[in-house]
């Protein structure tokens, strides 16, 4: 039996009864608009104005007199002498049929070719991520996706782009994504799984693995009548076959980089870091009409903590703090030791009252509970914060340091452990 179904358009039951047992006739409702292979009958002629849909090849049957206007794909037989024989021209069709899937086939996978090429000239990670999901929506016909990336600092997975409005990131190991739905991901062949809740809606998840590592998760958001083609599905498991490795290079090159850009001590980002990155942003928030905030942080007392436990104990102390911190913010912020015990996170596309928030939940992890700097030594330690935010209280890079390094010395000076905003009137005029 023929691999593509054949949609028979017809009044007459004879034509339909003639294909049976050796064809998969498909005669009645709108699944013959998907069908590759298509019979018009001659009584059927009116169809011939339809749109051809899916239709690469088309038998037109006719009586006496052929129609006129011969379109592509289509071959126009005298009905009788099709149904002596119609074997023989269904394999005409096959064969075309096969032909244009193995082009379609050829180009597609040239087109990855071409795209891995591309990305291969692509070192930042954030653009790369962009630049699959992108692809991966597109193929889906699917409008809001997210690439979660392994962070090893974190040991948890972050996200490293996504178009997903209603996106809420956390510190959870692979945020909003049911481990059991990864597992069924991941033992699928076709390297994804969906899981719809009651009403329809869910998620589609789709593991990008390296041999045994499982560097990403695509999580799509699907609606109540979202559907996925069998061909679409095979496109999206080839597409994510091409593209895991090169990912998985451009990820690791990513990762020898960033480590030249960390604290040794406290494995934050140092401060050659920040001033390359803080003159990014600015450009980046400048050209898109972007807002984006910088905390600066300054710990309180730690001088007390060397004083009583000595140097080893600050060193850890900072350590501990760092890691309170960094799990305390999205993947996309950027926690930097700015010096000593002053730490600086650069908040993208985040205003005051954002930032706010933020300040205040790192707050809060660092005085929650002690920190265990060694088997019998707790020490308690707060922190003083000050936040800016471009363009309102500064337009250049000196302007919002020096406005959040003001605003974190006026908590300092006064309550400790407490958050402080910059002053807005104060700002210079570039």
């Amino acid at each position: 039996m023929s691999p593509y179904n054949v949609a028979v358009y017809s009044t007459r039951n004879d034509l339909a009864e003639r294909l049976r047992g050796a064809w998969s006739v498909v005669d009645n409702g709108d699944d013959r608009d998907g069908c590759r292979i298509a019979i018009i009958d001659s009584d059927s002629h009116a169809r011939l104005d339809a749109p051809a849909k899916k239709n690469l090849f088309r038998v037109v049957l006719f009586d006496s007199d052929p129609p006129p206007n011969r379109r592509n794909g289509e071959l126009r037989v005298e009905r009788a002498a099709f149904l002596r024989s119609p074997d023989e021209y269904l394999a005409i069709g096959v064969d075309l049929c096969d032909a244009v899937t193995h082009a379609s086939q050829l180009e597609q996978e040239v087109g990855y070719l071409t795209q891995i090429h591309e990305l291969m000239t692509m070192v930042e990670a954030e653009a790369v991520s962009e630049r699959i999901t992108e692809t991966v929506l597109s193929i889906l016909g699917f409008a809001r996706g997210t690439l979660f990336l392994h962070d090893p600092r974190l040991e948890r997975y972050v996200v490293s782009f996504s178009n997903d409005p209603d996106l809420r990131d956390s510190t959870e190991f692979l945020p909003g994504i049911p481990p059991d739905v990864l597992q069924k991901a991941l033992a699928s062949p076709e390297l994804f799984a969906i899981s719809r809740a009651s009403d329809g809606r869910g998620m589609m998840v789709m593991p990008l693995q390296v041999q045994e590592d499982l560097l990403g998760v695509i999580k799509i958001m699907i609606e109540r009548d979202d559907a996925i083609a069998p061909e679409v599905a095979a496109n999206v498991t080839k597409y994510l076959n091409a593209v895991a490795q090169v990912l998985s290079n451009i990820y690791q090159l990513t990762r020898s980089r960033d480590l030249a850009m960390r604290d040794d001590l406290t494995k934050a980002y140092n401060r050659r870091f920040f001033e390359t990155y803080l003159d990014e942003e600015i450009e980046r928030s400048r050209r898109y009409g972007a807002q984006f905030s910088i905390i600066f942080a300054d710990l309180d007392d730690l001088k007390s903590v060397n004083a009583m436990y000595g140097h080893l104990a600050g060193s850890r102390t900072l350590q501990e703090v760092a890691k309170r911190i960094l799990n305390a913010v999205r993947g996309i912020d950027k926690v930097v030791r700015f010096g000593g015990d002053e730490f600086c996170i650069i908040l993208p596309q985040t205003d005051p009252e954002q930032a706010m928030l933020v300040a205040n939940r790192i707050r809060r992890a660092l005085s929650a509970s002690s920190l265990q700097i060694d088997n019998d030594v707790e020490v308690s330690i707060t922190a003083s914060f000050g936040i800016a935010t471009y363009p309102f209280h500064g337009m250049s890079k000196e302007q919002l340091i020096s406005q959040a390094d003001a605003a974190m010395y006026r908590v300092k000076s006064t309550t400790k452990n407490a958050v402080g905003v910059a002053e807005v009137a104060s700002v210079p005029q570039p």
